[in-house]
């Protein structure tokens, strides 16, 4: 007799605290934040006057649109005015600027990351198979969980991208174009982890060359059962 095959995991493990990281990278953006704020109330109180010049407004412009809300979208093109020390005091505080607003706008969560090219292999086994696709990432603390499905319909909303997913080339992963998917936008399947053991291995391969690697023994994933269940759209195991 054959077995249909329900549906299929991919499963990505990654050595991350996720509440730690997204608590130092809160931290992060809230810090930058405040300094953003701060450069630039300074320089609309101690520099407005270069700034309502004809040439310079556009820079006024910009400054009075940045606030906590807009700072993620804000771009421009820093001064680089020498002419006396005043305005090169001006240059600096708009680098300053810059800096913080490109910090503020850096992601600050962890992703699930299937490639791009990955995503047309599985849309053709579930157009083929009509089975049920998942992918599950795993961290030290939790897990979560995003159905193929949703994936495409997070892709087919231009209004979500940002906030619940970006589009990139991942150095680490060969320059490959990589969709970078919000964990806070999918679902906690496993809301506590115990930490497995772990060991060095030391192992003498051909020529005297050493290897050393670790290995990882017990460790247990407390499931959400009702979040599981969930996901995958059932009602019982």
């Amino acid at each position: 007799m054959s077995k249909k095959l329900l549906l299929v995991w991919k499963f990505v493990k990654r050595a991350f605290l996720l509440d730690k990281y997204e608590e130092e990278m809160q931290n992060r953006t809230a810090t930058n934040l405040d300094k953003a704020i701060e450069i630039k109330n300074r320089i609309l109180s101690e520099y407005l006057d270069i700034l309502e010049h004809p040439k310079k407004k556009h820079y006024l412009e910009i400054l009075t649109t940045i606030n906590e809300n807009t700072i993620y979208a804000i771009d421009f093109r820093r001064p680089s005015w020498s002419a006396t020390d005043r305005f090169a005091e001006l240059s600096q505080l708009f680098k300053d600027l810059k800096d913080n607003i490109k910090i503020v706008q850096k992601r600050d969560y962890l992703s699930i990351t299937p490639k791009v090219e990955d995503l047309k292999v599985v849309y053709k086994w579930v157009e083929n198979f009509n089975v049920p696709h998942y992918y599950l990432q795993v961290f030290f603390d939790k897990s979560y969980g995003v159905s193929f499905n949703d994936i495409l319909l997070f892709l087919g909303d231009p209004q979500k991208e940002g906030e619940y997913y970006e589009i990139s080339k991942d150095v680490k992963n060969q320059n490959k174009t990589t969709i970078k998917i919000n964990t806070r936008k999918t679902t906690q399947v496993a809301y506590k982890v115990k930490e497995p053991e772990h060991n060095s291995v030391r192992r003498e391969m051909g020529r005297g060359r050493l290897l050393f690697y670790v290995t990882f023994e017990k460790g247990t994933a407390y499931l959400d059962v009702d979040n599981l269940k969930r996901l995958l759209n059932i009602e019982e195991f």
